[in-house]
This record gives C-alpha cells, sequence and structure tokens, in this order.
C-alpha cells in the first residue's frame, strides 16, 4: 500500500474532519478492530496508512471538532453529521480505524477484510461525497 504523505493526510472540509481518500471505520469492539488492523497490514498496508483509536480517542476529537466549527459553512454538507455519527458511535464504546484507501480498488480491498467482522458503519470520504458502506 502507498504510504499517505503531507498532502493526503486526514483534512477538514470547512473546519470539520473529512478525510479524503479514507475510510472511518466503527467497530462495536476493539478486538475486531485490532484484528482487521492486523489483517491489512499482513496485506501490504502500513501503521500510517490504517490507524486504530479507542472511542475516547474518538469522543473527545469529534467533540472537540463540533464545538470548534459551528458556522453556518462547518454545516455545510453532510461532514458534521458524519463526525456526529463518529461520536454517538465512541459513547457506544465503538473503537474506530482510519484506513487510507484512495481509490475504487483500495476501498473495496479494505472492506473485503472489514466485512470479515461485525462492524458499526464504514464511511468513505471522496471528493465531493460521504459515502455509507455496508
Amino acid at each position: 500500500m502507498r504510504n499517505q504523505t503531507t498532502e493526503n493526510k486526514p483534512g477538514t472540509d470547512f473546519g470539520i474532519f473529512y478525510p479524503l481518500g479514507y475510510l472511518v471505520v466503527a467497530f462495536p469492539n476493539q478486538e475486531d478492530a485490532r484484528q482487521v488492523q492486523r489483517d491489512l497490514m499482513a496485506g501490504g498496508y502500513d501503521q500510517t496508512d490504517c490507524e486504530f483509536y479507542t472511542c475516547k480517542e474518538v469522543a473527545d476529537a469529534a467533540q472537540r471538532n463540533l464545538a470548534d466549527n459551528k458556522g453556518f459553512l462547518a454545516r455545510l454538507g453532510w461532514s458534521d453529521e458524519a463526525v456526529k455519527a463518529h461520536l454517538e458511535a465512541a459513547k457506544q464504546g465503538s473503537a474506530f480505524l482510519l484506513i487510507y484507501a484512495p481509490g475504487d480498488t483500495d476501498a473495496a480491498r479494505a472492506m473485503n477484510v472489514i466485512r470479515r467482522v461485525p462492524f458499526d458503519f464504514a464511511h468513505r470520504y471522496q471528493r465531493f461525497t460521504i459515502e455509507k458502506i455496508k
């Protein structure tokens, strides 16, 4: 897997978290998230391309992000709703992976591994959309 560069590291959309080229995946338990991370790394991902986050880390970041970006522009689109979904899953104890998957093939390959275990949701951040993947 190609390593992310400074140009494609997770970013924002009018201040709201918007990691273009990434999948944000919530798992009901930490063990499944860690297993997917190990499986992706065995398949060629680098750890920086498949980062693990605890429910506390995601909840803290989501709360800060939503509190810091209350303006009109930050509320355009679906970015803030996605961050709210991340926050709610984190409050329920979900663990998260942030997976670099810039292309359709990358996303499909990652989802093949993700679907081996139960997951709450997967959000694919593309240029003009956030796709909910089942």
